[in-house]
C-alpha cells in the first residue's frame, strides 16, 4: 500500500482524528484515572499518601525535582567526569536529616563489621589485649593469609611476660602477644598494614588488594562469618571484651540517633563467648552481658536527656531491645540448649529480651519443617514460664527450594515479621496471608557497584501489592563508596533513587511502619 499523501493524511487529521476535547478520549482517559486510582488504594502507602499535608505534598515534589536533577547529572557525568559522591548530593543531605524510625534489624557482629576502624582502635587502647596464632608463626606473607591458621584475640592478665614475635620464626604457637606490640611489629607495613591484616582475617577486604572492598563473588563468604563463621572468633574476640563492648556499644548507640534512628532492635547470634572485665575465661551465662547492655542504654539515654542541644542527631533515644538469635546450621541440641538460655535471660531480663530469631544463610542450615520439634519445644518451654519470645524468622530469602519452602513454615508458626523474603512475590497465596496477618517485610536492599542489583529487589512490587514493609541493615558489613557505612542513610537514599515510584512519601511510610512494628513490649499474639 502507497505512503498517505499530504492531503490524505491532512483530511484524516481534520475530520477523522479525534482531538483531546473529545468525548470518547475524555472517557478513556477518564476510566484510565479511575483504574490508576483504584489500583493506588490497594499499596501499602496508600493511606500514608492520602494523609500527606499541603506542605508535605509540596516536600515530595520538591525532592521528586531534585531527584531527577541528579540523574540527570550522573547521566552527563558518567560520560566525561568522575560522578559526585553520594554524600555530596542534595538528596543525601535530605535523606540523612529525615527521621527513619526504628531500626528493626541490626546483627551486631555485622555492624562490627561495618564499624571496624573504630573496633580495632578500642582493642589497641584496652589494656590486657593480647593476641595469639594457635597454629605456629606467621613469619611469612604465605602464613599470614592463610585464612585455615586459627588467630584468636584475648585479654590476658600478664600481657607483658612474652617477648616472643608473632611475626617471627621462633614464635611458639598459642604464645599470646599484646596487640599493641604485634600492631607496631607487623613486617608489611607497621600498625597500618595490621590493621589491613585485621580487616582481610574478618572478611572485609580482599587479601589480594587489602585497600579494596569485597566483590560481589566474596560476599556470600563474608557473610557467613559474619553469622559465626569460620573466622568469627577473631572478630568476636575484638567485640566482646566487656570494656571494648560498653564503649563500642555507645558508639553505636551514637551513630543510630545521628542516622535519624530513635529505636534499635539488636540481634545477637549465641553462644558467643562474653568475658568481662579482667576474666579470662568466658561468662557461662549472658547474665553479665544483658546487665552491661541495659546499664550502658540508660546512661546513653540520661546524658543525651540532660544534654541541651537542637541537634536532631543528639536527641535521646527511644530505646533498645535485644532479639535473640541462633545458627540454624547448629544441631538439635545445640538449638534447645540455646533455646533455654534464651528464655532464662528473658526471665531475668524481660525488657531486654524482645523475640528468637534464627541466623545464617537459608540454604546453608536447617530448613524450619526440620526444627520444627525443636520450635515447637521452645514455644512450650516460653507457655510453660508464661513468657512472651514471638518468632521474628527470616525466610524466603532465595529461589532455593530450602528458602521458599521456610515462607510457608515461617507464616504457620506465627512469625510477626519477615526478613528478607524476596521470594515471596512469586507467592500469591502467601501475599494474601502475610497481609491477612499484618506481618511486616523486612526489606535489606544490597549494594552493589552502580545500585544495579538493587533494581531487581521487589520491594516496589510487594509495596504495589499492599504488602507492609520497612528497610533494614542486612548481614553484609563492608563500607559502600568512601567513607559511607552500611547506615539506614544509605538504605533510604538507595531506595529513593533505584525507583520513581519509591518517593518522598514511600519512604515515610517505611519508616511509620518500622514504628508500628516493632517490639517495645512484651505483647501476645491477640494484642499483637
Amino acid at each position: 500500500m502507497p505512503p498517505l499523501t499530504e492531503e490524505e493524511y491532512t483530511s484524516i487529521l481534520t475530520t477523522e482524528l479525534p482531538s483531546p476535547s473529545d468525548p470518547i478520549l475524555q472517557k478513556y482517559l477518564s476510566s484510565r484515572a479511575a483504574l490508576i486510582n483504584e489500583e493506588s488504594k490497594h499499596r501499602s502507602d496508600s493511606s500514608f499518601r492520602q494523609a500527606l499535608s499541603p506542605i508535605a505534598k509540596k516536600a515530595c515534589d520538591i525532592v521528586a525535582r531534585i531527584r531527577h536533577e541528579e540523574h540527570q547529572q550522573q547521566q552527563q557525568q558518567s560520560a566525561i567526569t568522575t560522578p559526585t559522591p553520594i554524600t555530596e548530593t542534595k538528596s543525601w543531605a535530605i535523606i540523612k536529616r529525615l527521621p527513619k524510625g526504628a531500626l528493626l534489624r541490626a546483627q551486631c557482629d555485622a555492624l562490627a563489621l561495618s564499624h571496624i576502624d573504630h573496633l580495632i582502635s578500642l582493642a589497641l587502647e584496652t589494656p590486657g589485649i593480647c593476641i595469639t596464632s594457635l597454629d605456629g608463626n606467621l613469619a611469612t606473607a604465605e602464613a599470614r593469609g592463610d585464612i585455615t591458621k586459627s588467630v584468636q584475640i584475648r585479654f590476658q592478665e600478664n600481657d607483658q611476660k612474652s617477648e616472643q614475635c608473632i611475626w617471627g620464626p621462633e614464635y611458639e604457637k598459642g604464645t599470646f602477644v599484646p596487640l599493641t606490640r604485634a600492631a607496631d611489629d607487623y613486617p608489611e607495613g607497621g600498625r597500618p598494614g595490621f590493621i589491613k591484616w585485621l580487616k582481610a582475617r574478618c572478611g572485609l577486604i580482599t587479601r589480594s588488594d587489602a585497600t579494596t572492598t569485597t566483590t560481589q563473588t566474596e560476599k556470600p563468604e563474608k557473610l557467613q562469618r559474619a553469622n559465626g563463621g569460620e573466622d568469627s572468633n577473631l572478630l568476636r574476640g575484638l567485640l566482646y571484651y566487656e570494656p571494648i563492648f560498653r564503649k563500642f556499644l555507645r558508639h553505636l548507640l551514637g551513630q543510630f540517633i545521628e542516622d535519624g534512628i530513635s529505636w534499635i532492635e539488636l540481634r545477637l547470634t549465641f553462644p558467643l563467648n562474653y568475658y568481662r572485665t579482667g576474666s579470662e575465661s568466658s561468662d557461662p551465662d549472658s547474665d553479665h552481658l544483658f546487665g552491661a547492655i541495659g546499664q550502658e542504654v540508660a546512661s546513653y539515654h540520661r546524658q543525651a536527656t540532660t544534654t541541651t542541644t537542637t541537634d536532631p542527631g543528639q536527641r535521646p533515644p527511644w530505646g533498645l531491645r535485644i532479639i535473640w538469635s541462633t545458627n540454624r546450621s547448629r544441631d538439635q541440641r545445640s538449638i534447645i540448649e540455646d533455646a533455654d538460655s534464651c528464655i532464662a535471660s528473658k526471665l531475668l531480663w524481660p525488657d531486654l529480651v524482645a523475640g528468637y530469631n534464627l541466623a545464617g544463610p537459608e540454604n546453608l542450615g536447617r530448613s524450619l519443617t526440620n526444627m520444627l520439634p525443636e520450635l515447637f519445644w521452645f514455644r512450650k518451654q516460653c507457655a510453660l514460664e508464661e513468657i512472651e519470645i514471638p518468632f521474628f524468622l527470616g525466610a524466603g530469602g532465595g529461589d532455593d527450594a530450602v528458602s521458599e519452602g521456610n515462607l510457608y513454615d515461617a507464616l504457620l508458626l506465627g512469625t510477626r515479621r519477615l526478613e528478607n523474603a524476596r521470594s515471596l512475590y512469586k507467592h500469591p497465596r502467601l501475599i494474601e496471608a502475610v497481609k491477612d496477618k499484618r506481618i511486616l517485610v523486612e526489606n535489606y536492599l544490597v549494594p552493589s557497584a552502580g545500585g544495579g542489583d538493587i533494581l531487581w529487589h521487589p520491594l516496589p512490587a510487594l509495596i504495589a501489592q499492599g504488602v507492609p514493609c520497612a528497610l533494614v541493615l542486612g548481614d553484609a558489613g563492608e563500607p559502600v563508596g568512601e567513607g559511607v557505612r552500611l547506615g539506614m542513610t544509605h538504605q533510604f537514599w538507595q531506595a529513593l533513587h533505584s525507583w520513581e515510584s519509591m518517593g518522598l512519601a514511600a519512604l515515610g511510610s517505611l519508616a511509620e511502619n518500622s514504628v508500628r512494628w516493632a517490639a517495645f513490649e512484651d505483647q501476645s499474639a491477640e494484642s499483637w
